[in-house]
């Protein structure tokens, strides 16, 4: 049972998120405030169980903010979700470690995907209504990692069993031919050493994840040649988080899905790894993490937040770095913030970084200065 607390002053938005918990199950409502200070009192002098609390940012007396950072301070046990009708609050969110940041007017399925995300965090497993037995968390944006449903993370005693697995999760339960897996990862070893190979690193990746607990995940078959796959019950897999909230973005066009998915893509897919067979993947979700930076930098220029555009704006320049356009957009948001020398700066180092005389004869800067807003 997850018990929940909302504070909103306005008693219409208060209502419609009791009434909203009490279509979901293992849920308890275990207050409504109208006043910040009310809850803050009740948090920190009575012993009533609050597992999470819905929190409005803009309250008279105490900000959101504020508040989030005293419960963090004295109830740290306590998971935060925002609730607000301005998106430019969500750096700010994040900052406080918020667990989710959920726009008004918020929805039944708003609310099930945050409780999913507190059932991750706490370990849970993925929730949804009722708690299902804790799995295993997968990252791949980054280095491959794997944790037990105890946060232990697996150990790997050489790079190629984590390399091999990574491949394995990559096909989703697929099964892969032997001769596959020889021609990604070992392509042009001698046939008989590399599959001699093949077969100590499966049989120590199987060593290493019994360490762990984790028995009978990797499957072989020997017909046609042989072949492996994983299997295993995943509670927590990143890339799919980040898909989810790709498609929250299209289907809403909200800020909130775009900052979570941001924050999840981190460098990127099995960045830093150098496996070559993950090439394509990567390339498929860099298009759809620079559509999230174009949209997060674009909308927050419409609101004249351009201190908020400029960190997605610089990624997205980076993702880009021959692309006179994006150059232009970077030193058409440094004029709109009034940093005309650092600007300046900027034009000459994308000059000197674009050779393309199609691409350079955007950064003209008497152009962008004319008309910086334009660029957006």
């Amino acid at each position: 049972m997850i018990h929940i607390a909302a504070v909103d002053d306005e008693l219409p938005a208060l209502k419609r998120v009791e009434k909203l918990l009490e279509t979901i199950g293992d849920v308890q409502v275990g207050g409504l405030f109208d006043s910040a200070r009310d809850f803050l009192e009740q948090a920190l002098t009575k012993p009533d169980p609050i597992d999470l609390v819905l929190l409005d940012m803009e309250m008279p007396g105490i900000h959101g903010l504020e508040l989030a950072r005293r419960l963090r301070a004295f109830r740290p046990e306590i998971q935060i979700v925002f609730l607000t009708a301005y998106e430019e609050y969500a750096r700010d969110a994040f900052d406080v470690e918020a667990l989710d940041y959920l726009l008004k007017p918020i929805t039944k399925e708003d609310l099930e995907k945050t409780l999913s995300r507190y059932a991750r965090r706490i370990g849970r497993g993925a929730a949804e209504p009722a708690v299902s037995e804790p799995g295993l968390s997968i990252r791949s944006f980054g280095p491959f990692a794997v944790a037990t449903a105890q946060g232990e993370p697996v150990r790997f005693r050489n790079s190629k069993g984590r390399e091999l697995l990574a491949y394995l999760h990559h096909h989703r339960g697929r099964p892969v031919s032997k001769a596959q897996i020889l021609e990604d990862i070992w392509y042009g070893g001698d046939i008989e050493r590399t599959q001699v190979t093949l077969h100590s690193t499966v049989y120590q990746l199987r060593k290493d994840l019994e360490a762990s607990g984790l028995t009978d995940v990797i499957e072989q078959t020997k017909t046609a040649g042989g072949s492996y796959s994983v299997r295993w019950t995943v509670a927590y897999d990143d890339v799919d988080a980040y898909r989810e909230e790709w498609d929250a973005y299209k289907r809403k066009s909200s800020l909130s899905p775009v900052m979570r998915a941001i924050q999840l893509y981190g460098d990127g897919y099995l960045a830093g790894s150098g496996y070559g067979w993950a090439a394509p993947r990567q390339a498929e979700l860099e298009l759809g993490y620079a559509e999230l930076l174009e949209a997060m930098v674009d909308a927050s220029v419409r609101q004249q937040r351009y201190e908020f555009a400029l960190g997605p704006m610089q990624k997205w320049s980076q993702l880009m770095p021959l692309s006179g356009r994006l150059h232009a957009k970077m030193v058409a948001l440094l004029l709109l913030m009034d940093r005309d020398a650092d600007a300046r700066d900027y034009h000459e180092l994308a000059l000197a970084l674009v050779d393309r005389p199609d691409e350079a004869a955007l950064l003209d800067y008497g152009r962008i200065a004319a008309d910086p807003a334009s660029w957006f």
